[in-house]
């Protein structure tokens, strides 16, 4: 019940913040719904990650292809993400962009 709240807060933030922070405009535009589906289930479970829940993660996805960029405050983090986004289902590859601040 929390991951259906958690999608719909993601998809009205969409809507409302023009993707930043989450989607860029772009992505959403030219992705498929299944790669904004994918990337909308990785942000909730960065959210609801204690540890994550403050840091600006970008996450974009292209069948099954994940690039996680932004910021993190420690490399603990940084690999909390990474290994968060493998572990969804769908995931084939993550591309870990993100830099430890």
């Amino acid at each position: 019940m929390r991951h259906i709240w958690i999608l719909g807060f993601l998809i009205v933030m969409i809507g409302l913040s023009g993707c930043a922070g989450l989607l860029s405009t772009e992505t959403v535009e030219s992705a498929s719904e299944e790669d904004v589906m994918l990337a909308m289930e990785i942000k909730a479970k960065l959210i609801e990650a204690t540890e994550l829940s403050a840091a600006p993660i970008h996450v974009e996805a292209s069948n099954g292809i994940v690039v996680l960029s932004g910021f993190t405050e420690t490399e603990s983090q940084r690999q909390l993400a990474n290994s968060i986004a493998r572990k969804t289902r769908n995931v084939k590859q993550v591309d870990n962009r993100i830099q430890v601040k």
